[in-house]
């Protein structure tokens, strides 16, 4: 670079470092660098770390150690001291000179604190390479540790630090706890788990491209995130190979299509887009010929089943839902089924759109990802799956408030036990079974008052029905592995004369949510709520989605309490979360004043003092289970239950 050149460098950097500066003082904030001193003034430090020599990201060198050298520089690290000073002319020396050189070598000096660092020796060299765009320079790093406390911020600093630990990588920085360990289980990682040197390749180059393409304009719809966040978000909907492949342009198409998922604040919005009872279209005479003019000759839908119906009782339970909606409206719709694997689900997700479909319901919670991006991809497509989770604005979830069943079936388990423990065996510790679990502990103490439940866990290693019959338990919420019970299904059973006897079923009417739903769609419910952003159909008894199938083998004083119950569900005068209940440890959950929100029943993760067993954390279950059980994990908790 000649004298020329590194003259007019400085001059565009002072341009940059003038604006920056007049932008800043406009806006009453401090244009210059940030100072650590003052920083750790108000956080106190419990040590320090040598991290050594190693290469740093320019967009995280954002400060200076002191006052003195914060002056020369605004913010952006762009110079402000005119092009006569001397500062100026050492700039443009080390401009010139050290380019011609082949760029600058020497290391920085500098301390990091919370992800950000500050320079002790080498501000200009910082401020000539951050000028010509540079994105990383050699630094000698001092990492400044603060105390640990439960704040957020420093909560996710201390798992920061963990994965520096594993992959020594300052490229990734989150802005919430619990985002490093999503990040791990996307590499199929744990914390205990070393990283190559090819993985961190992967993991940098994802970094660099979204670093490069992830600009101001998006973080401005998108407040408190980084670049790093909206990463993990895409790698929650696209593969790592889609992302590395895609051009700057398909990139920022890609990130687009899912702005409006990550902007949701779950816990701030999803309580108003949970659809507790199906939509009531009020259409008038107008709007209905319009819609009538405009309507499709058949609305095109397609199921997708990860199983064969014949091999599986989920699957087949939703395929019979489907074709009670082609009873329903017969020439009004044309349905095609699928059946595929989650290696497989893009490709035929994509064919059903090939194919005409317009509305595409898939039936396993496991292929959310594949129903993402397809959603992504198709944004006129109507897209939902059978899922109790956090709904996405392209992903409509359909789910059936199976609590309100478990609490009919605990009520009948407490007439019956005669003072003996009752067992419940519940498959996978996902999102909704502790409310189902602990709904069926409060039906079994209304009828009878001392009532515990004991809680073993399919998913686990062993027997668990044969562990509750030698605990003394003879009534099991469950399915016992018998050809009567896998006939029946779920629900509640009484072991006498070496049998399982079936003598309540829960009844899972998909044929009948499938039916509102498409009903919705076909009146124009779908499109007038378009006003929010996500929505999640999580229906119950009131709805038609969940109900209880009695045996004839019960006495009529235990079938007029159920029906009492049933009844008292769907017109809304019992709720059974209304009460007072504490958790194991003896902390009150329920004050027996307020309803809990859907989203609180939802994401409920702790068990009734009535409930003698624990939750499984996502590593302890069967290897089978573990996917669906990191998929829709539990909120994290205050520890285990015991």
């Amino acid at each position: 670079m000649s004298r020329t050149d590194a003259i007019q460098q400085y001059r565009a950097a002072l341009k940059a470092g003038q604006k920056y500066y007049n932008t800043l003082t406009a806006q009453r904030k401090s244009p210059y660098p940030t100072v650590l001193d003052d920083l750790m003034s108000e956080t106190q430090i419990s040590g320090q770390q040598l991290i050594g020599t190693v290469d740093i990201p320019l967009s995280l060198v954002t400060g200076t150690l002191t006052a003195g050298r914060k002056f020369a520089f605004a913010g952006n690290y762009m110079p402000i001291l005119p092009e006569n000073s001397e500062f100026a002319a050492k700039w443009i020396s080390l401009c010139e000179s050290q380019l011609d050189e082949g760029g600058i070598h020497d290391a920085i000096k500098c301390m990091e604190f919370m992800g950000r660092f500050y320079v002790i020796e080498g501000h200009k060299r910082v401020s000539v390479l951050k000028s010509l765009g540079a994105m990383s320079i050699m630094a000698e790093v001092t990492r400044m540790v603060p105390v640990w406390t439960d704040a957020p911020e420093i909560r996710a600093y201390y798992e920061f630090m963990r994965f520096h630990k594993l992959t020594g990588m300052y490229q990734v920085q989150f802005s919430v706890p619990g985002k490093y360990e999503r990040l791990l289980k996307k590499f199929g990682k744990t914390w205990d788990d070393p990283w190559t040197h090819d993985e961190c390749s992967v993991l940098a180059s994802l970094c660099l491209k979204f670093s490069r393409n992830v600009d101001q304009r998006m973080l401005q719809r998108l407040p408190d995130m980084t670049y790093s966040d909206v990463m993990l978000e895409c790698l929650e909907v696209y593969t790592q190979d889609d992302l590395l492949k895609a051009e700057n342009a398909q990139l920022q198409k890609m990130i687009a299509a899912i702005i409006p998922d990550m902007a949701l604040n779950p816990e701030e919005t999803e309580d108003a887009h949970i659809s507790t009872t199906p939509e009531v279209v009020d259409k008038s005479i107008v709007r209905q010929l319009l819609d009538d003019l405009s309507r499709p000759d058949a609305l095109k839908i397609a199921f997708v089943y990860t199983t064969q119906p014949d091999s599986s009782n989920w699957a087949a339970a939703h395929d019979e839902g489907r074709k009670r909606l082609e009873e329903a409206f017969e020439n009004q719709i044309f349905v095609k089924t699928y059946v595929t694997t989650r290696e497989t689900a893009d490709e035929v997700l994509e064919k059903a759109v090939e194919e005409g479909a317009q509305v595409i319901f898939v039936t396993a919670p496991l292929l959310m990802g594949p129903a993402r991006r397809i959603a992504a991809l198709h944004p006129a497509l109507k897209v939902l799956v059978c899922a109790l989770s956090v709904p996405y604005t392209g992903v409509r979830t359909y789910y059936a408030r199976i609590y309100e069943a478990k609490f009919v079936l605990g009520a009948i388990a407490g007439a019956l036990c005669q003072g003996e423990p009752i067992g419940c065996v519940a498959k996978y510790p996902i999102l909704g079974v502790p409310a189902a679990i602990n709904a069926f502990a409060l039906g079994a103490r209304l009828t009878c008052p001392d009532a515990r439940i004991l809680l073993e866990w399919s998913c686990m290693p062993g027997d668990p029905y044969q562990a509750l019959l030698d605990a003394g338990a003879k009534i099991v919420s469950g399915q016992p592995g018998t050809a009567d019970a896998l006939r029946d299904g779920s629900g509640l059973y009484m072991y006498q004369d070496g049998n399982w006897t079936s003598l309540v079923r829960e009844v899972w009417n998909w044929g009948r949510m499938y039916q509102k739903i498409v009903r919705s769609i076909l009146d124009g419910g779908w499109n007038q709520s378009e006003v929010a952003p996500s929505v999640n159909y999580w229906w119950g008894m009131q709805g038609g989605a969940i109900n209880v199938k009695l045996s004839d083998q019960l006495q009529s004083g235990t079938v007029q309490l159920a029906n009492i119950l049933r009844n008292g569900l769907v017109g809304g005068t019992i709720r059974p979360f209304l009460c007072p209940m504490r958790d194991q440890q003896g902390k009150e959950r329920l004050d027996g004043e307020r309803w809990l929100t859907p989203i609180e029943i939802m994401h409920m993760n702790w068990l009734s003092e009535y409930v003698t067993g624990s939750l499984p954390g996502p590593d302890e279950v069967l290897e089978m289970s573990r996917e669906t059980t990191k998929l829709l994990a539990l909120p994290a908790g205050e520890g285990k239950n015991v």
